[in-house]
């Protein structure tokens, strides 16, 4: 409780040396005030009302100068501290006349001005200092000229009261000196510690909201993507699965002839590419939600690969009559894992076609530079909007447009492709020119 009481008006803010000057007053004022209140009942019982009246008033003074330290009214304080010193001991001066030796209190009253005021106080030190020097005026004419006293003293009391005094003033001025000194900076730098201590528990207080915050975020936007996940297969899964079994039914039970079977059978096929990729899609997405990615990379013949997986899009290809330009280097290597590959390069280019008009063009060229391999895939398509470029790799389904020839899709490819490429320390760029095409860039680490 005394403690908190001589710091009060001290906070984190406050350099050290003001800290210090804050904290010599608060002590200073309650040592008056604790000095004062203590002698009033011996001054009462020894009938020494006048002393009396003088510490109950006196002792208001230290309360103020307290309470305006407290309020960080830090430069009042000091002056109205000194202020309420000087007058005391001239009060004394004054009521103990000639016979008592109030000189000795003028070593400290000095000592105190100089730890109380600093430059930037220079009005409140000079009249301090006017103060002084008219206290040393006073005790020159006390010392000098026979000034009656106020009281009746006898020789012994008075011959105890100066041995007091000089006694207090030698105590006190080391008293001060040792407050200012030592005290405070044992208690500052021990507050020093509990601020950082605070101050350290603030911040793992801080960091641990934000990240429940994030993951109260992760949570929601993974639950958001559970929802569309199940609208989707419920949806666009199921309606394409109804029509294969449509389409089987009618095969097998209905009189066709061959000619339909054909068109029957194309049907099928297309129906059963575009399942197969979403749940492909669909399925690693989940996987990477649940699990996590974990790539095994292996060194890749890029062209080998892309050729693998043309051909098995070229149904799609054929359908559209879409010209690919294939300008690989038999020599291009990347490392990457092969699965992972297949996935990406198959959702860009399925994109390429799905956004393609028919007969257009599709570029697939490779470019080698700094250890990377930069593989880009370019169309002639109808491109990509802004308000969709900005979002193209977010876990955001509402992205999901239809093609040129009404080609559904789940809007979860690129995304995809983003967390693969992302988990092979691969990078992917799109640049898109709207109605004239767009240009996706795979970046990958070369192959040893």
């Amino acid at each position: 409780m005394l403690l908190e009481l001589f710091l009060k008006g001290i906070n984190s803010k406050i350099e050290s040396i003001d800290a210090k000057r804050i904290y010599f007053v608060n002590v200073l004022s309650l040592l008056c005030l604790f000095t004062s209140i203590a002698i009033v009942i011996p001054y009462i019982i020894l009938n020494l009302h006048v002393l009396a009246g003088v510490c109950v008033i006196f002792s208001a003074g230290y309360v103020i100068s307290f309470n305006f330290n407290a309020r960080g009214l830090y430069s009042v304080a000091k002056s109205f501290l000194f202020s309420t010193i000087a007058i005391n001991i001239f009060a004394l001066s004054v009521i103990f006349g000639s016979r008592i030796n109030m000189t000795v209190f003028y070593i400290p009253l000095v000592v105190i001005l100089f730890l109380l005021f600093d430059k930037e106080h220079r009005a409140a030190f000079f009249v301090s200092i006017i103060v002084v020097i008219a206290m040393c005026i006073l005790g020159f004419v006390m010392n000098n000229f026979t000034v009656s006293s106020l009281m009746v003293l006898e020789e012994t009391e008075i011959f105890i009261i100066n041995t007091i005094f000089s006694g207090v003033s030698l105590f006190g001025t080391l008293f001060v000196c040792y407050v200012f000194i030592f005290s405070s900076e044992l208690l500052l730098k021990g507050l020093a510690k509990k601020n950082e201590r605070l101050q350290q528990e603030r911040n793992a207080l801080y960091e641990s909201t934000i990240q429940l915050n994030k993951t109260a975020q992760e949570q929601e936007d993974l639950n958001t993507l559970k929802n569309k996940l199940l609208s989707i297969i419920s949806h666009d899964v199921r309606q394409p699965v109804n029509n294969l079994l449509s389409l089987s039914e009618i095969m097998l039970q209905a009189k066709i002839s061959e000619e339909e079977i054909q068109l029957l059978g194309l049907r099928l096929k297309e129906t059963s590419i575009y399942v197969y990729q979403m749940l492909d899609n669909l399925l690693t997405w989940s996987y990477s939600q649940m699990n996590g990615l974990h790539p095994e990379p292996i060194k890749l013949i890029l062209k080998e690969d892309i050729e693998k997986e043309l051909k098995n899009l070229s149904y799609l290809i054929d359908q559209k009559k879409i010209h690919i330009e294939l300008n690989v280097n038999d020599a291009d290597h990347i490392q990457f894992d092969k699965v992972m590959f297949q996935i990406v390069f198959r959702n860009i280019v399925s994109n390429a076609i799905k956004f393609s008009q028919a007969e257009g063009r599709i570029r697939i060229n490779t470019e080698k530079a700094d250890n990377k391999i930069a593989l880009s895939i370019s169309d002639d398509g109808i491109g990509i909007p802004k308000e969709i470029m900005e979002k193209l790799f977010v876990n955001n389904f509402s992205k999901n447009r239809f093609g040129t020839q009404n080609e559904k899709g789940a809007g979860i490819g690129l995304m995809l492709c983003k967390q693969l490429m992302d988990a092979n320390n691969s990078e992917i760029k799109v640049k898109s020119n709207l109605g004239k095409g767009c240009t996706f860039v795979l970046i990958f680490p070369a192959g040893s």
